[in-house]
């Protein structure tokens, strides 16, 4: 008997050791999602892990209601002929309109 091996028990090896070493990718590559699943489960580790810390910001107690806006959801104080859905549902010629109308109607000091 000689110690040659043929083609066939050759490639056959060969094909082993591949589907050996694609299995054991594939273990590793499961175990690594795995890992980033449980990660991104948990965003406060994972924001925790690039160095983000938590804090809580108190409320503002002192702010001054918007001057630029009536409490009853006027767009212009003083105005309440609108209100903010219905300036945007306006188009644009009736916005320049009304800017038109507001430069003619304007007090000068």
């Amino acid at each position: 008997m000689s110690d040659e091996v043929s083609p066939t028990e050759r490639l056959m090896n060969t094909l082993i050791s591949k589907m050996e070493s694609m299995d054991s990718d594939l273990q590793s590559l499961k175990h690594e999602n795995a890992l980033l699943r449980k990660a991104i489960r948990d965003p406060t580790s994972l924001l925790r892990k690039a160095g983000y810390v938590s804090s809580m910001t108190p409320l503002s107690e002192d702010v001054e209601v918007d001057a630029f806006r009536a409490a009853d959801d006027a767009i212009i104080k003083g105005h309440s002929d609108f209100s903010n859905t219905e300036i945007h549902q306006m188009s644009w010629e009736e916005i320049h309109e009304m800017a038109e109308q507001a430069k003619s109607t304007e007090v000068t000091a």
